[in-house]
């Protein structure tokens, strides 16, 4: 597959899939701590993926926009914005989460 605008390759490792993305509320996600990871061809993936994702980070922050804005304007009425998750349900249902976990 190709590069587009929810769809990133990261080297010959892995994708990010924006139209995939969703909300996570702040502490509920972990850290990970690639120098500590003990399975030493795992700990070297990572640390390429991170290298690329950091080099691509403009580009990826800037499609994330553009993908958000998209499904938030079109609803489902391009092929891109049916492919895409509800981010505004996603996003209802992460402050409920947030509310209720307090």
């Amino acid at each position: 597959m190709k590069n587009g605008l929810d769809f990133i390759k990261i080297g010959d490792y892995a994708v990010i899939n924006l139209n995939n993305m969703f909300p996570v509320p702040n502490g509920e996600y972990t850290y990970v701590d690639i120098p500590t990871v003990k399975d030493f061809q795992y700990r070297k993936l990572l640390m390429s993926e991170y290298r690329i994702i950091r080099k691509l980070q403009d580009k990826i922050m800037k499609n994330a926009a553009e993908v958000y804005k998209h499904k938030i304007r079109k609803g489902n009425t391009t092929a891109l914005a049916k492919r895409c998750n509800d981010f505004s349900l996603l996003e209802d249902k992460s402050k409920r989460f947030k509310s209720e976990s307090r």
